[in-house]
């Protein structure tokens, strides 16, 4: 598929509590999404070294990957001494023997306290062997001060941090700077040019290709390195030459199986080329001229509009749908609509606009002054706004001007339930507003997220499916696709909050035909506009 090599620093299969019937999670799923998404090979770890007896699953991975040893490199879990865990220097001997040359701890897991005394043992005999260990950072678990003190006491080896996420710039980049012997994988670390921002900011060489399967679609990860703004070399080096060097040498063999999926939307992202089809973004932000911070917590790497642009053009978006930080997160509507049609006004080849109203600080003329300048006069196609933030619900009262104009004129409106399934408040709206198309929020963040959408765009014909989450839920796309039709779910990227490419590539490498992706990368929201009457 290319000529680039992918080699996967962060790969789990195995039962786990918690499993969902439609999940995929063993290893001839492992193998399917390696091929699928044109991966060499993977560092794998078991689910089991931490939901059972951890000597037991390093044994069970080690059985299981043996046929698969040109490709799949087993990653054992490592414990301090005790409770039937050997001593560091017979655990190494074991490494040594099967020639596992990775490891992780989750101390978090176990209770096991940064001691010097209670690790030190442990930690010099993987220096003394050159391992590579990994460390997580579990959504459950963020004590950044426990981290910083396990990265200070494993100062010796290298250490691969996995599963940080865009929330996390600020931490990473500082205990990035404190640890030189820290390295980083994106897979839930998408946040906007990331990858660039890291690797220009500590090095190419501390920055790896992870997919983080098989919880997340194969196809995210390589989106940020098909289409990245690097030269080819520094690519390479990344997807990877990195984790090559950090195992002493051991790389994949062979290469990834062909698949019948392939088609010419993966031979362009492969080939790093803008997708020969029509790519309309129904989900975006968009920050303040020069602006890279939406708040003091987080970090939008270049996400105004001539920022966002770049990326827009390299992966081939024709049309992004706007909508601001300030108004629907922040709730200064006044600036965040303006912040939208600056850009809007300055990019309309690129770019169409959401407006946001707040009807708990707004009176009905002031959202009839929104309406006239941002719907009747700049054309503004879209509603959005997060009750999040606000102590009402999306089908209070005192939405209804702005839904009913929306309804009368067949705008679309973006709605975010912030993970509720609230049937009962979507039934109210669809009931009352049938000619206002809903785009149902972030959808592909769980299967049971998904599977409520689900019954929800078969429910309501005028609700459509929107996918975009940083979770890239392995298998929800065609979930969706199978539940409710291709002609029902919506591309959307969310971006700067992430970065655009690894939800370009969650859809370009899934396991649908190419008019199916077609669908939903652009053809149906652009079928969505093309209802829209704005003199009815």
């Amino acid at each position: 598929m290319t000529a680039v090599m992918f080699f996967d620093c962060h790969a789990i299969y195995g039962p786990h509590p918690g499993k969902f019937q439609e999940e995929r999670w063993t290893l001839d799923h492992l193998l399917e999404d390696l091929n699928l998404a044109g991966i060499s090979g993977a560092l794998v770890q078991h689910h089991q070294a931490i939901h059972g007896d951890p000597l037991r699953a390093n044994q069970t991975l080690l059985h299981d990957l043996a046929p698969y040893r040109d490709r799949l490199f087993p990653c054992w879990l490592a414990m301090p001494e005790g409770y039937g865990f050997p001593s560091p220097t017979e655990f190494v001997r074991m490494m040594k023997d099967e020639d596992i040359r990775a490891v992780r701890i989750e101390p978090h897991f176990f209770g096991l306290l940064p001691s010097e005394h209670r690790w030190c043992a442990l930690r010099d005999a993987l220096a003394e062997l050159n391992a590579l260990v990994l460390l997580s950072i579990n959504r459950d678990h963020h004590d950044f001060q426990t981290l910083e003190s396990f990265l200070h006491l494993f100062h010796n080896v290298n250490i691969l941090l996995t599963g940080a996420a865009w929330q996390h710039w600020r931490v990473l980049e500082y205990l990035m700077e404190t640890c030189p012997n820290l390295h980083l994988e994106f897979s839930a670390f998408q946040a906007n040019r990331a990858v660039e921002y890291f690797s220009e900011r500590f090095g190419t060489h501390r920055c790896l290709f992870g997919t983080g399967l098989l919880a997340k679609a194969p196809g995210a990860a390589r989106g940020f390195f098909d289409w990245s703004l690097l030269p080819p070399s520094t690519v390479s080096q990344m997807t990877a030459h990195n984790l090559t060097r950090l195992l002493r040498g051991a790389r994949p063999s062979s290469l990834p199986r062909p698949t019948p999926w392939q088609d010419s939307l993966t031979q362009a992202a492969a080939e790093g080329k803008p997708l020969p089809c029509e790519v309309w973004d129904n989900h975006c932000h968009i920050l303040h001229e020069g602006a890279s911070m939406p708040d003091i917590r987080l970090v939008f790497h270049k996400g105004d509009a001539e920022g966002m642009i770049e990326i827009i053009r390299r992966v081939g978006i024709r049309k992004t749908a706007i909508m601001s930080w300030e108004g629907p997160l922040s709730m200064d509507t006044a600036l965040g609509n303006e912040t939208v049609a600056k850009a809007v006004t300055q990019y309309p080849d690129a770019f169409l606009g959401l407006s946001t109203i707040n009807p708990e600080h707004q009176s009905d003329s002031e959202i009839a002054a929104v309406i006239e300048r941002y719907h009747r006069q700049l054309r503004f196609p879209g509603l959005k706004t997060l009750v999040a933030g606000q102590n009402i619900n999306y089908d209070d009262p005192r939405f209804a001007r702005w839904y009913e104009f929306g309804n009368l004129h067949r705008l679309y409106a973006v709605i975010d339930p912030c993970g509720r399934q609230d049937t009962e408040m979507l039934d109210r709206l669809c009931r009352r507003y049938p000619d206002l198309r809903i785009s149902l929020d972030h959808c592909g963040q769980s299967w049971p997220y998904a599977k409520w959408a689900a019954e929800m765009v078969r429910r309501f014909p005028n609700v459509d499916a929107q996918l975009t989450y940083t979770n890239v839920t392995n298998g929800v796309i065609e979930y969706l696709v199978e539940q409710c039709g291709a002609d029902r779910v919506l591309f959307g990227t969310d971006a700067p909050m992430r970065d655009p490419r690894p939800q370009v590539g969650w859809v370009v490498y899934a396991r649908l035909m190419e008019s199916q992706k077609r669908l939903i990368l652009g053809e149906n929201f652009r079928h969505i506009l093309a209802r829209i009457r704005w003199d009815p």
